[in-house]
């Protein structure tokens, strides 16, 4: 029987292009202006930039591949190594850097449609939330929940740069299923990417629910199916109601 109901984050709760741009690219170069509108170093040309984004970009790459995390703090790090500027930021002040980029997107930050009447439906049937993510920085997420006022909400919230490991790759999940003291198969999880949430979810034995709100058919050559789609978070309640059934 399902006792938990974990989410991804990005593009199932919440969206916000302004936090996944510095997440993705935006990081080298506003770090580098943010430091240098402060005085901590002399503007760069765009020769260092585009250095600058080579470096991060190798290490977003890097990530990828191996699907090992690394925090924004630590791509920062290496950037400022890379253009001979470690001297110039201590690890405090690269962490206050980190922390007011992300800091200026929580105004961008919108919650999907019937996000809190969903968990707090969820809560009433008597089932744990918990949230699964692939950030650079983890209090934003924090940040945002405690915005919205759903941070209540969640017993559990792993994020890939807090454990080094990155979805698809199964070690996260199943970080957050030993958090709760879980089997697979008593944990759904709920994301729009197909292959880091639905396909890794459901080679767990996760039951996956596949969140498409502008609908669309499964990718090119994929047999695996999700246990289920839903175009809106307002049909996850009825859903887990169903599956809360000894019947089922």
């Amino acid at each position: 029987m399902i006792a938990a109901f974990l989410f991804d984050f990005n593009g199932t709760l919440i969206r916000s292009p302004a936090w996944i741009a510095l997440e993705l690219r935006d990081l080298p170069r506003a770090a580098l202006a943010q430091l240098a509108a402060a005085g901590h170093i002399q503007p760069r040309d765009e020769q260092q930039l585009t250095r600058a984004d080579a470096v991060f970009q190798a290490r977003r790459a890097a990530a990828e591949a191996s699907l090992r995390e690394t925090s924004h703090a630590d791509d920062l790090k290496a950037i400022l190594q890379a253009l001979d500027l470690q001297a110039a930021a201590s690890p405090e002040l690269i962490a206050e850097t980190v922390a007011e980029l992300h800091r200026r997107c929580l105004p961008t930050v919108e919650l999907m449609a019937d996000v809190p009447q969903t968990l707090h439906a969820l809560r009433q049937l008597g089932l744990r939330l918990g949230i699964i993510s692939n950030a650079a920085f983890s209090p934003f997420l924090t940040w945002t929940l405690e915005k919205f006022d759903l941070l209540q909400y969640f017993e559990e919230i792993v994020v890939s740069a807090d454990v080094a490991a990155r979805k698809p790759g199964h070690e996260i999940f199943r970080i957050a299923l030993s958090r709760l003291g879980l089997p697979q198969r008593a944990a759904a999880y709920v994301g729009d990417d197909f292959v880091k949430d639905v396909k890794a979810s459901k080679q767990l034995n996760m039951r996956s629910i596949w969140y498409r709100p502008n609908g669309g058919g499964l990718p090119p050559g994929e047999s695996l199916r999700p246990d289920a789609v839903v175009t809106s978070h307002a049909q996850i309640p009825p859903l887990a109601a169903r599956w809360l059934s000894p019947l089922d």
